[in-house]
């Protein structure tokens, strides 16, 4: 069995919901074949690079164009596609290169994409929408889906709602890697020791680890730091992600300010850290969710991302400052100083998570291979029928020529 995971690098949530589904996959059956592509990079080789600066430079510096563009587009009819005929044959092009068995989606334009072929070719091939932001934005719809993976339960209300059949709609929460959903490993025990270390030479009672995303932006970093340096007793380390003038803007000006870049293990920082300072990401949220420690959110600027907040506040392991105005350095000082607090949140962390994942990763996984398998044995019929099909379709090659023909049943 083959399948196609596609995603974008709109922030790189939507590409590590991908990422965990794939790892997945692997986990639980090394035999079927993956391919997980960059839509986006794959229609428009040549400018893809262009398309995702300057979505970062919207995202980072014209937020309020970002968030008129999203409020529109989760205005207009459910069900509508990208698309036109160059969408099509772009993505047929693909199909007919790949020719998977099921395809998953983990960004609203790789499933219209999707959806559009699907719809014009007449095609069963299973569609599984992987949904990666708490918002209930129509963008995530489409009639052409076959399995929906829903952070929410209210997220899998409103896909009903739309149209969607209940028992297509899983609520797992956003996936996330398995870094997250196992128990801590051998390397997070000794970055374990090494902290100790650390904590006894220089004193340190409290880490907190700021995040900007994958994109490394962070409003107000400059005071945040400055604030935490003052702190007695705290030893902060800040992940860029891709950010790197933010990276060399503060390397070594601080002793008690760790600079790191883009890392894949982000889960051991996450784990050993007492307060998480972030954007408020869909994948993020549920990372910290399994990593079991508290967010504190400054002032969201982009749409999702405060929905996102708002959900988190309302469960009550999130604290967020709202107000730009709004001076956030008591409250964290207050926060860090009361251990009664933290625990408090992570006990809300646990509850939150509870409620708002009715199935794990791998049972939604699995629902995932059953739906490619169910296809896949339509190839044993077309088998059978190959001789005749094949002639009518002018093909001899014998698994394109049984892809082709499942394509075509109506």
């Amino acid at each position: 069995m083959k399948v196609l995971i596609l995603s974008g690098r709109f922030g790189f949530g939507h590409k590590m919901a991908a990422n965990a589904v794939r790892e997945e996959l692997e986990r639980q059956d090394k035999s079927i074949e993956i391919v997980q592509k960059d839509l986006p990079e794959y229609f428009y080789p040549h400018i893809s690079k262009l398309i995702y600066k300057v979505f970062g430079l919207v995202a980072e510096r014209c937020h309020g164009i970002y968030n008129l563009i999203y409020k529109i587009s989760g205005r207009m009819n459910s069900g509508t596609r990208p698309g036109g005929p160059l969408i099509y044959r772009k993505f047929q092009k693909m199909m007919e290169e790949y020719m998977p068995d099921v395809i998953v989606c983990t960004h609203p334009f790789c499933m219209k994409a999707a959806a559009t072929y699907k719809a014009k070719s007449d095609s069963r091939i299973p569609l599984v929408t992987c949904i990666t932001d708490i918002s209930m934005h129509k963008e995530w719809f489409a009639r052409q889906a076959d399995l929906y993976l829903a952070p929410t339960a209210e997220v899998k209300d409103h896909l009903v709602n739309l149209g969607a059949a209940p028992e297509n709609v899983m609520v797992t929460g956003v996936p996330v890697r398995q870094q997250f959903l196992k128990d801590a490993d051998s390397d997070n025990h000794a970055y374990r020791a090494d902290l100790y270390e650390r904590d006894i030479d220089h004193g340190y009672e409290k880490h907190v680890l700021i995040m900007g995303g994958g994109l490394g932006i962070m409003p107000g970093l400059e005071k945040l730091l400055y604030t935490l340096h003052e702190m007695t007793g705290v030893h902060t380390t800040v992940i860029t992600g891709k950010n790197q003038r933010l990276y060399e803007m503060w390397e070594g000006r601080f002793d008690d300010v760790e600079m790191k870049g883009y890392v894949e293990n982000i889960g051991k920082y996450m784990r050993n850290a007492d307060l998480v300072i972030t954007k408020a990401g869909g994948i993020t949220l549920f990372e910290l969710l399994h990593s079991k420690v508290p967010m504190f959110i400054i002032r969201p600027f982009l749409e999702q991302e405060t929905v996102n907040a708002r959900y988190a506040e309302k469960k009550g392991f999130a604290r967020v400052v709202w107000d730009s105005k709004e001076d956030f350095i008591e409250g964290l000082q207050a926060l860090l100083n009361d251990p009664g607090q933290l625990e408090e949140m992570k006990a809300c962390m646990h509850k939150a998570k509870c409620e708002m994942i009715d199935c794990e990763l791998s049972q939604a996984v699995w629902a995932i291979i059953e739906r490619g398998f169910e296809y896949l044995s339509a190839f044993e019929f077309a088998s059978s029928e190959r001789s005749l099909f094949g002639r009518e379709l002018g093909i001899t090659d014998r698994r394109k020529s049984e892809w082709e023909y499942i394509s075509r049943l109506a």
